[in-house]
């Protein structure tokens, strides 16, 4: 069996930045195909296959050493910096955790001040996966990542 490539999530597609004007509201979608496609006993059984990943050390000196992860009312606590053996489940968990950060600029065109955000996502607990067996596993977690 051909050795499974990592995947730093920090590095993949987490959703579009965008651009928005103070006072309007929408809401832009991307489109991914989604190469997993499971039901019932099939998806529970992919959701607790052993994924193998570690979690990047943090920078800010106020950050856990411990992340907690939590599914449907267990908990998991990841260490940062170690290789670590967890279930996919909590993978889904940390490739979900994102942090949403906007930059402000104002325009002023033809005397008319426009008040403009443009929208940062980045990953609240940077994570690379070093091993995933399954086939399906890389797909799968760039289509998670992408989500909004």
């Amino acid at each position: 069996m051909p050795k499974a490539q990592q995947v730093e999530a920090a590095t993949e597609y987490i959703g579009a930045d965008s651009e928005l004007t103070i006072g309007e509201r929408h809401r832009e979608t991307d489109i991914i195909d989604k190469v997993v496609s499971l039901d019932g006993a099939a998806l529970e059984a992919f959701m607790s296959e052993p994924v193998k990943i570690i979690i990047s050390e943090s920078s800010d000196e106020n950050d856990p050493q411990l992340v907690q992860v939590g599914v449907n009312g267990v908990t998991q606590f990841i260490v940062r910096g170690i290789e670590q053996v967890v279930k996919r489940k909590y993978v889904e968990r940390l490739a979900r955790a994102k942090r949403t950060d906007y930059d402000q600029t104002i325009d002023d065109r033809l005397g008319e001040a426009m008040n403009k955000l443009r929208r940062r996502n980045a990953l609240r607990f940077p994570f690379t996966v070093l091993e995933d067996r399954n086939p399906r596993g890389q797909a799968w977690l760039r289509g998670v990542l992408a989500e909004a």
